[in-house]
């Protein structure tokens, strides 16, 4: 099993540097981006549905953005997850098959030669036996540059680059999601605020949380809600996402509360936990603030003891 993350590379013989670019994308919209492999894929991501039984057919669009023409061979890898990131492992044949795709994905091509800033499309095809698995189904198309000569010495370089494809298959799909943790740090001088949910996919299918953070003060009035970073979440695996409440100028207790849903039943997900912000400077002022108010009160009170004596004595003579 090969492992597979954002800017992550290994040397393999013969001096073969591979350079793996891929990450398990959150779903929110995203725009072609250059790489520094020179290759732009779009879409990046697919998230498809199928029956058994089903044929699809998707098609991926290509750009070369170097000056030069460049030649990939097309290959099907299936993947998993890979830590909490976001990462994903390629399987390279040594695939669970119960989560399986590659066997079902043929591309229309083995090899594909672009000019350079030239833009073609790309297809492949999904054949969803009809004793398909139902769940989740995942593989990933990738790109392989043939290395080029390199000076002596040096290591020959090809690059991998991918999209991902995520295949729901109907049928008796289990949707089971917890969370791990939601937490934020307990103390922070200000903003903004980090709040980091941890989620355990338990399911056979892919999972999405959707949903909102609702922050509260002190005093349980509401003073903010931030919208929850989405992200896929693979059967098995634990996912980690950070959302940023982004004010800066904050001072007090307050709660953030999780209120999400996941699945095609909009299972809810929900959690809280509680954080202070203050300065070092509004700590100090609020000890000192303190510190003087206890300082009155027990000067209030040794004052009407001492003015209760006093009246005694005058009263009783003694």
């Amino acid at each position: 099993m090969a492992k597979l993350c954002h800017n992550d590379t290994m040397t393999l013989p013969p001096l073969i540097l591979i350079t793996f670019i891929f990450q398990l994308i959150s779903p929110s919209p995203l725009l072609a981006q250059p790489n520094t492999q020179g290759l732009t894929i779009i879409p990046p991501r697919f998230e498809l549905q199928a029956n058994p039984g089903d044929n699809l057919s998707e098609t991926i669009k290509l750009r070369n953005d170097t000056d030069l023409p460049v030649s990939y061979e097309v290959i099907v890898e299936d993947f998993t997850s890979s830590g909490e990131e976001g990462g994903v492992y390629l399987e390279e044949g040594e695939s669970d098959q119960a989560f399986s795709l590659a066997q079902w994905l043929t591309p229309a091509v083995d090899e594909i030669v672009l000019q350079p800033r030239q833009e073609q499309t790309f297809r492949y095809t999904i054949t969803v036996p009809k004793a398909a698995e139902p769940g989740g189904h995942y593989a990933s198309v990738l790109f392989v540059t043939t290395p080029e000569v390199a000076q002596p010495g040096a290591a020959n370089v090809a690059t991998r680059i991918g999209a991902l494809v995520l295949l729901r298959i109907s049928g008796n799909v289990t949707e089971t999601a917890k969370i791990e943790t939601f937490s934020a740090p307990a103390y922070l001088k200000s903003g903004p605020v980090p709040l980091t949910l941890r989620v355990q996919n338990q399911g056979n299918v892919h999972v999405q949380p959707k949903g909102t953070i609702i922050i509260t003060d002190l005093f349980g009035r509401k003073v903010d809600e931030v919208p929850l970073r989405n992200a896929n979440v693979l059967p098995s695996a634990i996912r980690k996402t950070e959302t940023t409440w982004d004010k800066v100028n904050l001072l007090g207790r307050y709660t953030a509360t999780l209120v999400a849903t996941y699945g095609q039943q909009n299972l809810p997900l929900t959690a809280a936990t509680r954080f202070t912000v203050a300065s070092p400077t509004a700590v100090i002022l609020l000890v000192v603030a303190g510190l003087a108010l206890l300082f009155f009160v027990i000067s209030l009170f040794s004052g009407r003891s001492r003015l209760r004596q006093a009246l005694k004595t005058f009263v009783t003579g003694k």
